[in-house]
């Protein structure tokens, strides 16, 4: 994703947090109630009082979304004939560089552009998630040119692939899962047009696309899948699926000469993640490589690579190469700082050769600028694109139109995304190299519904993950809601992170312990235990949700979506409380402000309070219900409830009843009234804004 440096060890943390098995204090530090009194007690005193007084200098009815507050955050790159094109993603903006990653050129794109995608003839085609449309570009002499603006029937679009003969473009739609194929043509100016726009199929939480001859492919994050469609033809629709445990971040195709399809993969390990013991096991990176042969239906596994031991974790760019009988996969760590080259030749019954190179974690994309091993890669975490050359990695900064983050939020982000929170950690067994991110995709969640480890009222206790943005002002924190303040929070996550690492988490970081942070503007040689603290709580409090695609532009509800809002208010609003601050009842927002506050671009409403809530979807994970949950962004969240139970938003809606006296999300006895189908249709138009 594309929110900058370090915090991958928050993401390790904060993923700990969501379901651990331990009991802390519920109160915050220096409580007079808190008990047993925890180690630097004095030093944890100090950080509280830091985010007290954060806290009060907050306008949280004001703080920016993330996706345009956390940088420029370069996402994605390309070759071109003349040099390169990337998008950077903080700033919806679309770069022209040359082979040293200098920008020669840039033009408007559109909001949140996460999508890149360059045809054979050079055309060059972007999608944001906050845009319907797909924008058409050219490059002359290191000079942009918008070609076209073709208009698409979606919101959320995550990326775009062309067909080989440039007729068709295919997009991925995240709020609605679609997978859409546009057709397009030529116009006398060569600008591209549509001619068609026709829907292929549905997942939850579709974010790469990919085409090679007549197939395409679709990561689906949440339902842990790649589909394989086959677009054309007398029987279009999907092919295959290749199916994990976990979720799968990234993929690249290859086609063989048989017409079978080469695919190769980095993801979690595919393996139910283990929690018994209060840690987080078998959750280590892998690179996987599958073939679809002509004619089948079942792609055949040909290798599972643990990348975590090779030091590649998150892998999130992966790319594939054929040269007769061997094969290469390349793949760079986005939460560590290497490049593995994993080689097979004649055959995948032996493991493949696998050389490894350093640079710096980050790599959302990269490109191979020439053949001699130059590459360019999209950085995230350091805002920047990376110019990797005779083993040596260049910084070259992408230029920012937003006010520059404090030291301490950079740090805290690479602490959230990288393996910074927990570096000694071992990969062997059921111990892992993990982040924050291996659960929580981009700081929003991974759609598994995992064994906590605990069982309740004679049943084993499942959670599902919860999101990690705008957890600042959602205290307490995650389903049990046993750290009351985030400090104690932070605090307790680096002691989970680090369960297996056999070191203490009260520790300090070197640079011989994490040598790239010498790339790092600003960091000390040292960062002592308080500050990785800090920090993390600091990139907390900016990690703000992204926009919502649906309210961007927009000032009134329509007629439906204000039924709903009245609908929440009289049903709802009692548990999922319309507060600024979870845990502070001065924050109510009343009613007549909620359109203007929901149509803004950050959406500052938490919709909760700081209760548990017993509605009947068991078992619970805490003896007096479950901590109600957040309601932002709910199109980034499935499945719902704790247990997962839910597998759609009409679904929540169905299982609703209430009477006087207590509302059920589950179970309800029977004559309970439910919600009559109008106020079903206007409460899903009103969360779709939230």
């Amino acid at each position: 994703m594309a929110n900058g440096l370090g915090l991958r060890a928050l993401i390790v943390v904060l993923v700990a947090g969501a379901c651990r098995g331990r009991e802390l204090s519920p109160e915050p530090p220096g409580s007079p109630a808190a008990a047993p009194k925890p180690l630097h007690q004095a030093e944890l005193d100090a950080l509280f009082a830091l985010e007290q007084r954060r806290r009060e200098e907050i306008d949280f009815a004001k703080l920016p979304p993330s996706d345009v507050a956390l940088g420029p955050d370069p996402y994605r790159v390309e070759r071109v004939a003349a040099g390169l094109v990337g998008v950077l993603r903080g700033e919806s903006l679309i770069v022209a560089l040359d082979a040293n990653a200098a920008e020669t050129s840039r033009l408007p794109a559109p909001r949140a552009p996460s999508g890149l995608a360059v045809t054979a003839e050079d055309d060059v085609l972007v999608v944001g998630e906050a845009a319907p449309e797909i924008a058409h570009y050219r490059v002359h002499d290191g000079r942009l040119e918008r070609m076209a603006t073709i208009a698409v029937a979606a919101l959320g679009m995550r990326d775009v692939a062309v067909a080989p003969d440039g007729r068709t473009a295919y997009v991925v739609e995240e709020r609605s899962g679609r997978v859409l194929a546009i057709e397009l043509e030529r116009d006398r100016s060569r600008a591209l047009r549509k001619l068609g726009e026709r829907e292929l199929g549905r997942c939850h939480g579709p974010v790469q696309v990919e085409a090679i001859a007549d197939v395409i492919a679709v990561d689906c994050l949440l339902d842990h899948t790649i589909e394989l469609y086959r677009p054309d033809g007398a029987m279009p629709g999907v092919i295959a699926r290749i199916r994990h445990d976990g979720p799968l971040w990234s993929f690249a195709l290859h086609l063989d000469p048989d017409g079978g399809v080469l695919l190769a993969a980095g993801g979690v390990e595919d393996h139910p993640l283990v929690r018994e013991d209060g840690g987080f096991a078998y959750i280590d990176s892998f690179v996987y490589l599958y073939r679809l042969a002509p004619g089948s239906r079942q792609p055949a596994r040909l290798a599972a690579i643990n990348a975590s031991e090779l030091g590649v974790v998150t892998p999130k760019w992966v790319e594939l190469h054929r040269d007769g009988d061997a094969v290469s996969v390349i793949a760079a760590g986005y939460a560590s700082p290497r490049v593995v080259t994993l080689t097979w030749r004649g055959g995948f019954a032996d493991p493949p050769d696998a050389t490894t190179s350093d640079g710096l974690p980050g790599a959302a994309a990269a490109v191979d600028v020439d053949d001699r091993g130059t590459r360019v890669a999209a950085n995230p975490l350091f805002d920047a694109w990376i110019v990797q050359r005779n083993g040596e990695s260049r910084i070259v900064a992408a230029t920012s139109t937003h006010p520059a983050r404090s030291l301490s939020s950079r740090l805290g982000e690479l602490l959230f995304f990288t393996t910074m929170m927990a570096p000694w950690n071992p990969s062997e067994g059921r111990s892992s190299r993990f982040t924050c991110e291996t659960c929580h995709h981009e700081g929003y969640v991974d759609g598994r519904t995992h064994f906590t480890g605990r069982e309740n009222e004679s049943d084993k206790v499942y959670a599902t993950t919860r999101p990690l943005y705008g957890l600042f002002n959602n205290r307490p924190h995650f389903s049990r809601a046993l750290d009351r303040s985030t400090t104690q929070m932070v605090h307790s996550e680096f002691r989970v992170a680090n369960r297996y690492s056999g070191r203490d988490p009260w520790f300090a970081l070197s640079r011989a312990d994490v040598p790239w942070l010498a790339h790092v503007a600003g960091a000390p040689a040292t960062l002592p235990p308080q500050l990785l603290r800090e920090s993390l709580m600091a990139f907390l409090a900016d990690f703000t949700h992204r926009s919502n695609p649906a309210v961007l532009g927009r000032s009134q509800l329509t007629d439906l979506e204000r039924a709903g809002a009245e609908a929440f208010r009289d049903r709802c609003a009692s548990c999922h409380a319309p507060r600024l601050v979870a845990d502070d009842p001065r924050t109510q927002v009343p009613f007549e402000r909620w359109e203007a506050l929901v149509l803004s671009p950050s959406g500052p409403i938490v919709w909760s309070d700081a209760s548990y809530g017993k509605t009947s979807v068991r078992p619970y994970v805490h003896e007096r219900g479950t901590r109600v949950p957040s309601l932002r962004r709910l199109y980034k969240k499935w499945p719902y409830f704790t247990t997962g139970a839910a597998k759609s938003l009409d679904e929540v809606l169905d299982r609703f009843a209430s009477d006087r006296t207590r509302s059920y999300h589950a179970n309800a006895p029977t004559g309970t009234p439910g919600l009559s189908a109008q106020d079903k249709q206007a409460l899903r138009a009103f969360l779709d804004l939230l």
